[in-house]
């Protein structure tokens, strides 16, 4: 048995074991008679196909060969017969597939008495009878089954290519499930971060940057409106991942074009521009050849653009491509309107504070602003204790609303010019609890409650209303009780002038430890203080507008 060189078709290969499992040899054919085996070959074969004679008539036979549409049977000389395999679908190039045939060489009986195997074994200079010794007869194919071997071949090659088919429907069917999983997963690692108060321009830069891996693209960007007060600091600005060589005003340019043209086409759909030099979008040209641009779009406005250029490579964008990038855009476009809903949601409930606050402050015409300057100061050390922008934002809240219990004070009391007696000091002691049981049923607002009710808290325990010492008085109530009572020395009473700046830093260092817990009083006294500056200065010019008009 002889090995044949090695044939790097897959297909042929898993029909060429099904033929040799039957004792068939398979050629691979050329136009000049040239053939080439595909697996092993036994000797007498290859005294055969590598003669001269064999390579002569084959080469006469390949038009009739070639034009086989089914695995019949062609006479190459008396005892020599090729059955051709009709064409696998391979995937070679046409010019390939045109210049080769594969078929399956049978011997039978009658090559051991004809005139050509003499011929063959003077051209490889074999004596006849030696070599009529050496062939086993077992090889040979009988008479009158070379028509039925062509029947089998025919059923074996329909059977392969049908199994070719099932096989390249499972290959299709894989490369669409991975697509799906890639969508999928980019779209759950989205979503997972799609909260409104996750830090967008991170969201976004991500976004672009795991859709830009995905569909293969040189650089992905997100550009956003700039018409829309409720973008905030997010209005116009444009976020991209990637290879994105140029100018940035020009790459600015590119994106406010994107929206318009979103705008004029009215329309959700994904653009493909095959050309960006011969497209209408301003600059797009020095970015990409190509560009996929994504509307981001709600019923009533379009909300910006998503955008890349270029698949690596020299593939062209496709439809596939436009279908996972419009699936993450309506994610991004939901993630905006959300986001929109919650500022517009924000600031409403900020408005609805800050105008509680206003006017709880405005029963006393000496502490106007004053609880807006104690959030604007605890927030402040907050920050200045290490504390997170979140739990640093809940404790602005807390000292926004640290005296609503105020309001269950009467006016009398509260604006009473001079010395409180122990009764009327009693009715302003009970406001942290009149505000604590205002507040406590609002869910959002459980958080603020500690500084509500324990901003009058003393660090030596003699505080109210709990009297209670040290750290056992809530974090949040130890911060605003220094806002508060800065404020409150920093600022004109009925009974008193307001202190100078240094004079209150020196009463909170000496109080340290006793009113104040020490080491929040030693951050406090090192703050900027410049903005409650400004913040008083803004106040004194309410007061005197207010005054002027009442005249």
């Amino acid at each position: 048995m002889i090995q044949a060189a090695s044939i790097l078709d897959p297909k042929l290969t898993r029909l060429g074991d099904r033929l040799r499992e039957l004792g068939l040899t398979q050629l691979r054919l050329t136009p000049d008679g040239r053939a080439t085996p595909i697996g092993t070959l036994r000797w007498i074969e290859q005294i055969v196909i590598q003669s001269p004679l064999f390579e002569r008539l084959a080469a006469q036979l390949w038009s009739q060969l070639s034009q086989q549409e089914s695995a019949t049977v062609c006479e190459v000389w008396p005892g020599v017969h090729l059955a051709v395999l009709p064409r696998l679908q391979r995937r070679r190039s046409e010019q390939q597939e045109a210049h080769t045939l594969n078929a399956v060489l049978l011997l039978s009986p009658e090559l051991l008495t004809s005139e050509q195997l003499r011929q063959v074994c003077d051209a490889h200079r074999l004596d006849l009878t030696a070599t009529l010794t050496r062939i086993d007869s077992r090889h040979l194919v009988g008479m009158g089954e070379t028509q039925r071997l062509a029947a089998i071949l025919q059923w074996l090659h329909e059977d392969h290519q049908q199994i070719g088919r099932r096989v390249n429907d499972l290959e299709t069917l894989s490369r669409e499930l991975t697509s799906s999983y890639e969508e999928l997963s980019l779209l759950y690692k989205l979503s997972a971060s799609m909260t409104v108060d996750h830090p967008s321009r991170d969201f976004f830069v991500e976004a672009c940057a795991d859709l830009c891996e995905v569909v293969n693209l040189k650089w992905m960007a997100l550009q956003l409106i700039d018409d829309d007060p409720r973008m905030e600091d997010l209005a116009g600005q444009v976020f991209s991942a990637g290879a994105v060589d140029g100018d940035d005003e020009a790459f600015h340019e590119v994106g406010r074009s994107l929206i318009e043209l979103a705008r004029w086409q009215r329309s959700a759909e994904p653009i493909i521009i095959d050309d960006a030099a011969a497209s209408q979008v301003v600059a797009a040209a020095r970015f990409c050849r190509n560009m996929l641009v994504i509307p981001l779009r709600t019923e009533t406005q379009v909300l910006g653009v998503l955008f890349g250029g270029d698949k690596q490579g020299a593939d062209q964008i496709t439809t596939v491509d436009s279908k996972l990038c419009n699936s993450l855009a309506g994610s991004l476009t939901i993630f905006l309107e959300n986001k929109m809903l919650f500022e517009d949601l924000q600031s409403m409930f900020m408005g609805t504070l800050h105008a509680l606050t206003s006017a709880i402050d405005a029963k006393d015409s000496y502490t106007r602003g004053h609880s807006e300057r104690v959030a604007l100061m605890s927030r402040k050390l907050a920050e200045a204790a290490g504390l997170d922008a979140a739990t640093t934002d809940r404790v602005y809240l807390s000292g926004l609303v640290h005296d609503v219990g105020k309001i269950g004070v009467p006016e009398a009391v509260l604006c009473k010019p001079g010395r409180l007696t122990d009764a009327e000091f009693d009715q302003i002691k009970r406001h942290p609890d009149i505000g604590n049981h205002i507040l406590h049923d609002i869910r959002q607002m459980s958080d603020l409650l500690p500084g509500v009710l324990y901003h009058h808290e003393r660090w030596d325990g003699c505080g109210y209303p709990s009297r209670l010492s040290g750290t056992d008085i809530p974090l949040f109530g130890r911060l605003i009780c220094l806002a508060d009572s800065f404020d409150a020395m920093s600022s004109d009473r009925t009974y008193r002038r307001a202190m100078e700046h240094e004079q209150v830093l020196d009463e909170i260092r000496l109080c340290a430890g006793s009113q104040f817990d020490p080491e929040l009083a030693e951050r406090f006294v090192q703050l900027d203080f410049e903005p409650y500056f400004k913040m008083i200065r803004k106040h004194q010019r309410w007061e005197t507008s207010q005054g002027e008009q009442a005249v």
